[in-house]
Formats: structure tokens, C-alpha cells, sequence
């Protein structure tokens, strides 16, 4: 009982201690909505277009075109040898005929069906794993030409090599904008106990005469920097979700464009309970510290 009635009485200090600056506190859960906002909306808008990311061919291709002579047997074979290569995710045949039809559909030249002797070899396209780097690709190029009735290859390496740097600039973006947002939410919770401290000076300057414990004085400001930070990520978390469903259609629309579907979706719920609780665990240990450190330092 006497642990619950010391929690209730913090409590009642904390609505005390944000009631005496209501202005500052407002102020400080919008600063810290505003410094999860982005993320929340980056982390959002990742996770709708990743189903649509998963269907782009991410790894670097490298087509196999072959002697005309290939047998169906001997394509079957190169087909199996290639799939277990390390590195290699899919082997796709693309048959001679397959070609051709493909061909006549894309120039919209019907006669090309009809030709007596289909000019086309078959083609086995060797798709790598995303994450094979550009002199891996080029070593796999030196050892497909030697393959048997292996004609020529092709592949389109540059692409490769712009993408794997678009996406190690975008890791590093997203590193550095997390640490910002994180930065920027530590400094709101320390500018906002330091206000808090100093409103209630005359409180923990009685608590200490009557000899109070650390705990018991520091208690009420540590609910109050979980309360700011997990004001401020909910406060985020409804404006994402607003922002995000009103743009849901034109995003739709545009991706219909390129023949693509895209469904902007916000976070589900339980991942952002999480960021919630996550952001009172850290705004109440973020006020514990720079609480402390106050009454050490008045001491």
C-alpha cells in the first residue's frame, strides 16, 4: 500500500509540475512529435513499398546466350549447373520460341511468328543475389564465357554498381536522420525537466529539508519526461497516419502509371504501442539522469 500511495502521489506532483508551465509542456510534446514524425513517415512509406521492391529484379542479371545447337538435354544440365553456384538465386530458360513470341508482341510484327527458321538462340538468364558486389560480378562474367555452348553474354553492370550506392546512401541517410530525431528528443526532455526543476525548486528544496529520498524527489519528473515523449510519439503516430491515408490515393494513382500497385499503409497498431512505451521508457530515464545530475550539482 505505501508503494502504491508513494506512485499516486507522484503522480499528483507530476499534474502539478505540468500544470505550473502548461505552455512549455504542449510545446515540448509538439517538438517531439515533430522530431518523430519523419521517421515514423520514412519507416511507414518503406514498409508499404517494400512488397512492391520485392518484385523488381534487385541482383545484377547476366544473360547466357547459346550455341543453336544446345540440345534441351544439355540446356536442362548448364540450367542445373548454374543454379547451384553460390551466389546464384534463379536460372530462368527462355526458349528460342518464347523469345520470338515475345519479340513479335513487343514490335507488334506479326510476320515474325511465321518465319520459317526462328533466328533466336536460347537464353539462360542467370539472376545473382542483390548483395553480390560489382568485382564478384565481373569474376562470374570472366567464368560463364567458358561455360560449354555458351556462345556470348550480356549484363548491364552499371546499374548495379548506382544502385548498391543509392542504397548505401540511403542507409547512411537513415542512420544520420535517427540519430538527429534521437538527439533532438534527449534535448527536449532535458530542456523541459530543467524548466520543470526550476518551477518547483521551493518542493524539492522542503523535500530535502524533511529528508526525503532521491527517489521520491526525482519520481514526478520522471513521469513527466515519459509522459512528454510518449505524448509526442503519439502525436506523431495520428499525424502520420492522417498524412499517410490522405495521400494513399495519389500514390495509387501514380504507381498505376508505371504499371505497379502501392498501398500506403500506416504502422500497425502493436508497432506503434511500441514506439509509444519505448518513448516513455526513454523520456523516464532520460529525466531520472538530468534530474539527478540537478540535485547533485545544487547540492
Amino acid at each position: 500500500m505505501r508503494a502504491v500511495a508513494v506512485r499516486v502521489h507522484a503522480l499528483r506532483e507530476m499534474l502539478r509540475l505540468l500544470r505550473r508551465q502548461p505552455g512549455s509542456f504542449f510545446l515540448a510534446v509538439l517538438l517531439a512529435a515533430a522530431a518523430f514524425t519523419v521517421p515514423l513517415a520514412v519507416t511507414s512509406i518503406a514498409r508499404s513499398v517494400a512488397p512492391l521492391a520485392q518484385q523488381l529484379p534487385l541482383g545484377p542479371e547476366i544473360s547466357l546466350f547459346l550455341s543453336m545447337s544446345a540440345s534441351p538435354a544439355e540446356i536442362r544440365q548448364l540450367q542445373s549447373q548454374l543454379t547451384a553456384r553460390p551466389g546464384v538465386t534463379q536460372v530462368e530458360w527462355i526458349t528460342r520460341d518464347a523469345a520470338l513470341r515475345a519479340l513479335a508482341q513487343r514490335t507488334g510484327n506479326s510476320a515474325l511468328g511465321e518465319l520459317k527458321a526462328n533466328p533466336l538462340p536460347d537464353v539462360l538468364v542467370v539472376a545473382l543475389a542483390p548483395q553480390t558486389a560489382p568485382a564478384e560480378v565481373e569474376q562470374a562474367l570472366g567464368e560463364l564465357r567458358k561455360l560449354p555452348r555458351v556462345e556470348s553474354i550480356a549484363a548491364d553492370t552499371d546499374w548495379h554498381r548506382k544502385l548498391a550506392a543509392i542504397l548505401r546512401a540511403a542507409a547512411a541517410a537513415g542512420a544520420l536522420l535517427g540519430a538527429v530525431a534521437a538527439t533532438m528528443l534527449v534535448l527536449i526532455v532535458l530542456a523541459s525537466v530543467q524548466l520543470q526543476l526550476s518551477s518547483a525548486a521551493e518542493y524539492v528544496r522542503v523535500l530535502r529539508l524533511v529528508g526525503a529520498d532521491a527517489r521520491f524527489i526525482v519520481r514526478p519528473f520522471v513521469y513527466a519526461g515519459a509522459v512528454t515523449l510518449a505524448g509526442g510519439a503519439l502525436v506523431a503516430a495520428g499525424l502520420t497516419s492522417a498524412g499517410l491515408i490522405a495521400a494513399a490515393p495519389q500514390a495509387a494513382g501514380l504507381a498505376q502509371l508505371y504499371g505497379a500497385t502501392l498501398s500506403l499503409q500506416p504502422l500497425p497498431l502493436e508497432w506503434l504501442a511500441a514506439v509509444t512505451a519505448g518513448s516513455a521508457v526513454v523520456g523516464g530515464a532520460v529525466a531520472a539522469l538530468a534530474t539527478r545530475r540537478a540535485m547533485a550539482v545544487t547540492r
